[in-house]
C-alpha cells in the first residue's frame, strides 16, 4: 500500500501555505481599529487575550438586512457583530471563512495586550 505524506508548504498542500503568523499589539484601546488584514488563502485566525480587560473582535464588514457587505462600527454599547475575548487569558479561533479584515477594541483603558496568528495551512 502507498502512503502520501505532505508537510505544510510542500507540493501537496494546496495554496500558498506558510506557518502561523503572529502579530504582538500592547495599545488595544476602546476606539476599535483593524488587527489583521484580509488573507484570501487564510483558513484560520486565533486571537489571544494575555491582558487584563475584555477585547472585542469584530470582522470590518458585516452583511446588512438587506444582505449587502457594509463596514461595522461597533462600540462598548453596540457590540452586535463582536466576539468577546476574556481577560487573563482568553481565546478566540476562527476558522473557515474568516478571510476577510478583523478589527478589535478593548472593554476598557488603554495599552491591553492582543496577540494575533493567522495561518494558511
Amino acid at each position: 500500500m502507498t502512503s502520501i505524506i505532505t508537510s505544510v508548504g510542500s507540493p501537496g498542500s494546496i495554496g500558498p501555505t506558510s506557518g502561523g503568523k503572529v502579530t504582538a499589539f500592547n495599545a488595544i484601546s476602546t476606539v476599535p481599529g483593524q488587527v489583521l488584514g484580509a488573507n484570501q488563502f487564510r483558513v484560520q485566525a486565533l486571537f489571544h487575550n494575555p491582558g487584563g480587560q475584555d477585547i472585542f473582535i469584530y470582522p470590518i464588514n458585516v452583511l446588512n438586512a438587506s444582505g449587502q457587505n457594509t463596514p461595522l462600527a461597533p462600540t462598548t454599547a453596540a457590540l452586535g457583530g463582536c466576539f468577546r475575548v476574556f481577560a487573563n487569558g482568553g481565546t478566540l479561533t476562527l476558522t473557515g471563512e474568516c478571510q476577510g479584515a478583523w478589527g478589535a477594541f478593548a472593554a476598557a483603558n488603554a495599552n491591553n495586550p492582543l496577540t494575533v496568528m493567522d495561518t494558511n495551512a
